[in-house]
């Protein structure tokens, strides 16, 4: 139920909506019901961004058919709460006060070539996915970074900026080019 639930809430969301380049933070997202997330959307027809899943979201994931999982967080992988799944588990550790541009390149070269779907996540979803997503949103959907640092800053999605200012310098000086050429030349 809940793979039918997720597939038509995104094909209706975002089934024209990628062709059209629609850029409204506030539209640009569909939040997803589940009894094992606090923090799980959809992004577009593709990707999901969340917090830790729990074993149980693993599998609701899974039966939702997810393929590949993209774990940002520093200390801790999914090895063991998604063991009793077939899910391609990714761990990309990142210190958030650190991220660079070349870990935004890493992320997206494995963001662009993982099987989709994909979930990315860290501890809350809202600091390292939340950069991660922006910064996809700008190189890869051709977003504004404007718009990318407003969806960023939607309150819902938890971004921590007193503790993490620096991710915002981040996007707004990102070399949004070079990150094209690097990411793009090798794919």
């Amino acid at each position: 139920m809940f793979r039918l639930f997720l597939f038509s809430i995104i094909f209706i969301k975002f089934g024209y909506a990628q062709d059209k380049n629609i850029t409204d933070p506030e539209a640009s997202h569909v939040e997803i019901e589940s009894k094992y997330f606090n923090n799980l959307y959809s992004i577009n027809d593709s990707i999901l961004r969340s917090e830790q899943p729990s074993k149980s979201g693993f599998k609701e994931l899974e039966t939702a058919g997810v393929k590949t999982i993209i774990n940002l967080r520093r200390l801790r992988d999914d090895n063991k709460k998604a063991e009793d799944t077939n899910l391609q588990l990714e761990h990309l550790p990142l210190a958030t006060k650190q991220i660079t541009e070349d870990d935004i390149i890493e992320v997206l070269k494995l963001i662009t070539s993982a099987e989709k779907p994909i979930l990315i996540h860290c501890w809350h979803g809202s600091d390292r996915t939340g950069v991660m997503v922006a910064a996809y949103r700008i190189v890869v959907e051709n977003w504004t970074k404007e718009d990318a640092i407003n969806e960023f800053r939607i309150d819902k999605f938890g971004y921590h900026q007193k503790k993490y200012p620096n991710l915002i310098s981040l996007l707004e000086n990102m070399d949004v080019d070079t990150i094209k050429n690097q990411l793009f030349a090798e794919n």
